[in-house]
């Protein structure tokens, strides 16, 4: 065990590493003596920075003078993992110290379902925007960037999936492994009768349990087969992801959804000697047509979110998490399509904002998305997945220059999104999304969808404690939520979550 916990934090080491290099390499981006993207701070604000100061855990993306840089380029994905941790940990009143490292904005909004314009024709993508009044902070004004992916019907999919399951001795603490038979149950249940299943089982050895058997009449011999698993012995994880993508491939589906569900608690060895082969392997099988969903498993403080972060990225797949079954239900029924069929690849967004007009920008979450500009013009850049059914908000704070009028025709950004159909070859070109940012997105009576978004970020910035967070207020937040009518459990159980908050801090003028 001693030794499984050393290798995997080598790997762990390793990835952070790669991560930071991943921003030294941009070739555009914020540049000023004494900083690069990831520190928080820009010149011209908040200049009480000194280069070689302590930066808090969770860096936040800076404000940045359009005088300096205008435009910004980053990679897109649906990953909602962070919030579910972050929600589960508030509502049980589990903290463990500060909640920030549990705090990613844009896993925050994902999480949620808009309403915003569906796709038209043959497109998979659809945007639209609005602008309002930053409820914070009043210099601002708050940007929203709708993308909306194209829905897919899970009956009109084929479906080959392995579920990979680890059956490790980690998974027998705090109920987990009967907390992933009954997800996986869960998920079985929900698919079509002609679906293939298999299921791929790792401990000291990896064990094919199903290879490949139609769901139909066998579902009953699969669901037992699950309910037999028992949790024991060391983690041969890297055994398991290569027997789980020999088995997709053995039983293949040409057009068809071809899926490895992996569950875990994210406690395991890769076992690869080179832990840079970890993401080439994976990677080389997402250009085969298998892609990869993550889904960790059991208590915030034993579960490695680096790791399947990581994994998800590297397998063009989506990353989520389940702490009861009202996790699972999310995941497994009322979004299983979401979560097992990528609709879009290498997803990128691209915003020029105009220098006469806007004085400052600055982007809320994906903090470890910003790419370069040669990257997001290289048609090979491996970028974010969007999986089918999603809407998601990209949000910026912007500062409009002094003396500026929000007329109708004013030109403020351009945004433009690039992807590629999830079926695609390397060598397909990319389709794109363009959209002028004016003086008629501006309203000054903000939609339920832009109150909700703004609700989020500032509850948001109060939990990271943000030096960017001006005037949030729990109070404030709360209000606004209560003043909106919700017919979606899961905007109301934010509500919940931040009452919560609130209630367990005791301090209604926290900020």
């Amino acid at each position: 065990m001693r030794k499984k916990h050393v290798v995997f934090t080598l790997i762990l080491l390793i990835i952070t590493s790669i991560t930071l290099c991943s921003f030294t390499a941009c070739s555009t981006g914020p540049k000023y003596d004494g900083g690069d993207w990831g520190t928080p701070v820009m010149p011209g604000d908040n200049s009480d920075y000194e280069p070689g100061d302590d930066l808090d855990e969770i860096r936040e993306n800076p404000v940045i003078s359009t005088e300096i840089q205008n435009d910004l380029y980053f990679s897109v994905d649906t990953h909602t993992a962070a919030y579910t941790q972050l929600k589960n940990l508030i509502l049980n009143g589990r903290y463990y110290g500060s909640l920030a490292s549990f705090v990613k904005i844009d896993q925050m909004l994902n999480y949620f379902h808009y309403d915003y314009s569906t796709p038209q024709d043959d497109q998979l993508l659809a945007i639209n925007a609005s602008m309002f009044d930053c409820p914070y902070n009043g210099e601002k004004k708050l940007l929203r960037i709708g993308l909306t992916s194209k829905e897919v019907e899970l009956t009109n999919a084929q479906n080959n999936i392995v579920l990979l399951l680890d059956v490790s001795g980690s998974m027998s603490g705090s109920k987990k492994i009967e907390l992933m038979k009954k997800a996986m149950i869960m998920a079985v249940e929900n698919l079509n009768p002609d679906d293939k299943i298999s299921i791929v089982t790792y401990s000291d050895r990896t064990r094919v349990v199903i290879d490949g058997m139609t769901i139909g009449e066998n579902e009953s011999v699969i669901k037992r087969k699950i309910n037999d698993l028992r949790a024991d012995g060391g983690t041969n994880g890297a055994g398991g992801i290569q027997k789980a993508y020999e088995v997709a491939k053995n039983h293949f589906i040409d057009d068809g959804n071809n899926r490895i569900i992996l569950a875990t608690d994210g406690d395991f060895n890769i076992g690869i000697s080179d832990p840079g082969e970890l993401k080439e392997f994976i990677s080389a099988k997402r250009n085969d047509g298998i892609y990869l969903t993550c889904i960790g498993l059991g208590n915030n403080s034993d579960y490695s979110a680096a790791t399947m972060e990581a994994l998800a990225k590297s397998g063009n797949g989506y990353w989520g998490y389940i702490h009861d079954m009202d996790d699972a239900k999310k995941l497994l029924v009322d979004g299983l399509a979401s979560t097992i069929i990528t609709i879009a690849k290498d997803v990128k967004a691209k915003i020029v904002f105009n220098a006469d007009a806007v004085k400052n920008f600055r982007l809320l979450g994906y903090e470890n998305n910003v790419i370069s500009s040669d990257d997001y013009e290289d048609e090979s850049t491996d970028a974010g997945e969007i999986g089918t059914g999603f809407t998601l908000s990209l949000c910026f704070e912007i500062q409009l220059n002094d003396g500026v009028e929000l007329s109708q025709d004013l030109d403020i950004a351009n945004v433009n999104v690039r992807y590629k159909d999830a079926k695609s070859t390397p060598e397909d070109i990319s389709d794109e999304l363009d959209l002028p940012i004016d003086g008629k997105c501006y309203t000054d009576s903000p939609s339920q969808d832009d109150k909700f978004v703004a609700s989020v970020v500032e509850f948001a910035l109060i939990l990271l404690d943000s030096r960017y967070k001006a005037d949030a207020n729990l109070d404030n937040v709360i209000a606004r939520l209560q003043s909106m009518e919700f017919d979606d459990e899961y905007k109301t159980q934010f509500v919940q979550v931040v009452t919560t908050y609130k209630n367990n801090v005791g301090n209604s003028d926290l900020r």
